[in-house]
């Protein structure tokens, strides 16, 4: 057993080592002066989106499809779930990536009415709360998102890591007939 004085700690030591805790206590305690929001994180292979909950109905795993031929590129074909029949979105197409989400991942069905769309992801990976990166300039009226966010991971020694947040009603938008409102 190591004597007393070779247990003690300098001074110098002793300050540093609780003007650490009091920064870890200060920092668990921190409040957040932008809101944080439940989201649906999805994983497209080389990055992540998230979803608002609200415009999901169910997700199922990925399964067949019917291509649609002269189709653009993100609409992938007919998918059907629960004897009912989908528009199948790319989610990865979507969003401008250059590739798309290989099979085998998960499928959103949209609470969208008439057509009833599904967005193929690679992996959902749950319900998580992001904290909203305020935007420096607004999106363009066009682009399916709406904003970024960060989420942390409860890992230890994980950085945040960045989203995309998408706007549900302006992804869909190219897809609706010219004369249907958005009302996603």
């Amino acid at each position: 057993m190591p004597s007393a004085s070779a247990r003690r700690v300098s001074a110098e030591r002793a300050q540093h080592i609780l003007e650490e805790r009091t920064r870890r206590l200060a920092q668990r305690g921190a409040v957040s002066t932008v809101a944080s929001r439940p989201t649906l994180l999805c994983d497209l292979g080389s990055e992540l989106c998230g979803l608002s909950p609200a415009f999901v109905a169910r997700v199922v795993p990925d399964g067949p499809h019917a291509a649609l031929p002269g189709a653009p590129p993100a609409l992938a074909g007919l998918f059907a779930a629960g004897g009912q029949g989908y528009l199948l979105i790319d989610l990865a197409l979507a969003l401008g990536r250059a590739e798309a989400v290989t099979g085998g991942g998960h499928v959103l069905l949209l609470r969208h009415t008439a057509p009833r769309f599904a967005l193929r992801a690679g992996r959902v990976l749950g319900l998580v709360e992001v904290q909203p990166v305020t935007p420096g300039e607004a999106a363009p009226p066009a682009d399916p998102l709406e904003g970024h966010a960060t989420w942390h991971a409860n890992l230890p020694d994980q950085p945040p890591q960045s989203l995309g947040l998408v706007d549900i009603s302006r992804l869909l938008q190219p897809f609706l007939p010219s004369d249907q409102p958005t009302g996603a």
